[in-house]
């Protein structure tokens, strides 16, 4: 049996991780492609590659959110969910192809993306679909993806001079998160 604990902030503090000694949610080193260069300070991420959150998702529905800073020069931008990937994997870009039929990469593409643009990133556990966006608050559900069991973390993806900031603090949200959705907690076990 576990508990969660929410990275929400506390008065007097920029987030909850630093009032209650939790960790704070971010991008290590180990779980990036070497061609990706992420400032964890503020949660950017560009070069060319696939990075994955460090917290994965464990609690009923999460929501979390991707900036565009720069689209890039083809739009080159992939979130979602994915099982735990190789360190090889993450030196390229998620595409289509990388998906397969054993699939361990669900994604959100929209090659019309500008910056300022905001994708809201959804996911549930139990609800359907489990993984749904919205794009400026607009929902797109020609992307949600149903059926999506087991452990999964947030995945990043950026090529041709994309860059993006990922928002998992419900204080910078800059749209309202779906009904009964909650920020990306770290999850911890009492026991």
């Amino acid at each position: 049996m576990g508990c969660c604990f929410s990275q929400s902030a506390s008065p007097g503090t920029s987030s909850g991780a630093e009032a209650v000694g939790l960790p704070e949610i971010g991008i290590p080193a180990s779980a990036k492609g070497k061609d990706v260069v992420v400032d964890n300070a503020n949660l950017s991420i560009s070069g060319s590659g696939s990075a994955l959150a460090s917290a994965p998702i464990e609690q009923d529905r999460a929501y979390w959110e991707v900036k565009v800073v720069d689209p890039g020069s083809q739009g080159r931008i992939r979130v979602g969910v994915s099982r735990r990937l190789k360190e090889e994997d993450l030196h390229q870009e998620i595409d289509e192809a990388s998906q397969g039929d054993k699939r361990r990469v669900w994604s959100f593409q929209q090659g019309d993306l500008k910056a300022g643009d905001v994708v809201g990133v959804t996911f549930g556990q139990s609800d359907l679909p489990n993984l749904s966006f919205l794009v400026n608050g607009e929902p797109q559900p020609a992307f949600d993806v149903k059926k999506i069991g087991g452990l999964v973390y947030p995945i990043f993806s950026v090529g041709q001079g994309a860059t993006l900031r990922v928002v998992f603090d419900p204080e910078h949200f800059e749209q309202q998160p779906p009904p009964a959705a909650k920020p990306l907690m770290v999850v911890r076990s009492l026991l």
